[in-house]
């Protein structure tokens, strides 16, 4: 039998090759490092300058779409500056206007001012008692208020009717001794009472009817012209040939026609042809506003009414009466 001699494995010849083949791989590494080096070296410009170059064509492209939309718009900003530049001339003048409108506004107002101090001087010259007017038909025995119930009639405050109007309305009442029917209708010409009739002159009756128009509050036209005309439509028929219907117009302004309003008076109250005398007498009770006393000749409301009202007054046998105050 041969016996056999055991062979070792990792003998030194084995190690002797492995080292070997190690250092082989790490010369091989060594040797590509410097290659690597100079390969992405070289590389690393081309990038850059590509990248350089994009940037300077995205730089004309939007160059070029800002000119190009310059260019579509340019049409469209022309129209709009000129617009722009009508708009502002008109503004310029529009300005002008209201500067001359304010300048004439102001020396108006300076002039009504120093007008209204005179007419308080003058008015406090005179002493006032509040005493029953002179000349009032004493012998009416139906009596009709017409009453402007507007915003100015009425207190700031609680907008009921200005408590010196009633106590004027009252006050006349008292100062006519041959009442027998009474009634109130405001200027546009609706009933103040609940009854369209002539109401009986009695405590209780007239102390009801001053509170609703007290407390009234439909406002009416500054304007009395329609509430007269419901009264001599309405009431006056029914007061006969023995009897005599006293109407009072209350309020502080008109802005009515004034010479339609005389003409329309004349066909509604005409004067006898025989005796020359009215069927029916009508007066007026003018409360001046808080800007200032009554003006006769004034072109305002509250001194048209004043204005209006005399001549009325005068051609109807009546009475105009102005307060100093409300």
């Amino acid at each position: 039998m041969i016996r056999r001699r055991s062979i070792e494995v990792f003998s030194l010849s084995f190690l002797d090759c492995l080292c070997c083949g190690f250092g082989a791989i790490l010369l091989i590494f060594l040797l590509t490092i410097g290659t690597g080096q100079s390969a992405s070296t070289t590389t690393q410009p081309d990038l850059e300058s590509l990248r350089a170059q994009l940037q300077a064509l995205e730089a004309s492209l939007r160059e070029n779409r800002n000119a190009l939309e310059a260019a579509q718009n340019s049409e469209q900003f022309a129209r709009q500056i000129q617009a722009l530049e009508a708009q502002i001339m008109e503004l310029e003048s529009r300005d002008q206007q209201l500067e001359h409108e304010l300048q004439s506004r102001t020396a108006n107002r300076s002039q009504a001012e120093a007008e209204a101090a005179r007419a308080r001087r003058l008015l406090q010259s005179f002493p006032y008692e509040d005493l029953p007017p002179i000349g009032l038909p004493s012998d009416a025995t139906h009596v009709v208020f017409v009453v402007d119930t507007s915003g100015s009639m009425r207190n700031q405050f609680t907008q009921q009717i200005h408590s010196a109007v009633i106590q004027q309305i009252s006050a006349i009442l008292d100062s006519l001794p041959a009442v027998q029917r009474i009634q109130f209708i405001d200027t546009s010409g609706q009933h103040i009472l609940p009854n369209s009739v002539w109401m009986p002159d009695t405590p209780s009756v007239r102390r009801d009817a001053l509170q609703r128009l007290l407390n009234y509050a439909v406002l009416s036209v500054s304007d009395p012209e329609p509430g007269v005309r419901a009264v001599f439509q309405r009431l006056a028929k029914s007061v006969k040939s023995d009897e005599h219907m006293s109407v009072y117009v209350v309020g502080d302004d008109f802005r009515g026609n004034t010479q339609g309003f005389l003409h329309k008076l004349d066909r509604m109250n005409p004067r006898d042809p025989k005796t020359g005398e009215r069927a029916a007498s009508i007066n007026a009770i003018g409360f001046p506003t808080i800007q200032g006393p009554f003006l006769i000749g004034g072109l305002q409301g509250n001194n048209r009414f004043a204005n209006i009202m005399r001549e009325i007054a005068e051609a109807h046998q009546g009475v105009l009466i102005l307060r100093p105050g409300i």
